[in-house]
């Protein structure tokens, strides 16, 4: 998949609303400028972030935003490491194999 694929793209005043998950991401803005908006709880107010290329935010599971573009903008919702524990597992055990093998090696030489 190219990237230009994985763009989401908004046209000027074109907002978007979307709830997060499952699991986190992070909102990326590859050009233009986003104006997010996370609705507030009791418990923490409500939070409006700008946003121009080059750029991210992380967003948690499950919250709601809101985007709109200032004039326009392409993003990316991307997952995180962090969002994928069974793939830091299998790549930190293929870490730690690739690491013995070399030290196997060091040590027959």
């Amino acid at each position: 998949m190219s990237e230009s694929q994985a763009l989401w793209r908004l046209a000027e005043g074109e907002a978007l609303s979307f709830k997060v998950g499952p699991g986190a991401r992070e909102l990326r803005v590859s050009s233009g400028r986003l104006w997010l908006t996370q609705p507030g709880r009791p418990e923490a107010p409500a939070e409006d972030v700008w946003l121009q290329a080059g750029q991210s935010l992380a967003l948690a599971s499950g919250s709601q935003v809101v985007i709109e573009a200032w004039p326009q903008a392409a993003f990316q919702l991307l997952v995180p490491p962090s969002a994928c524990p069974a793939l830091q597992a299998r790549l930190g055990e293929q870490r730690a194999a690739q690491r013995r093998n070399a030290m196997g090696g060091l040590a027959a030489a």
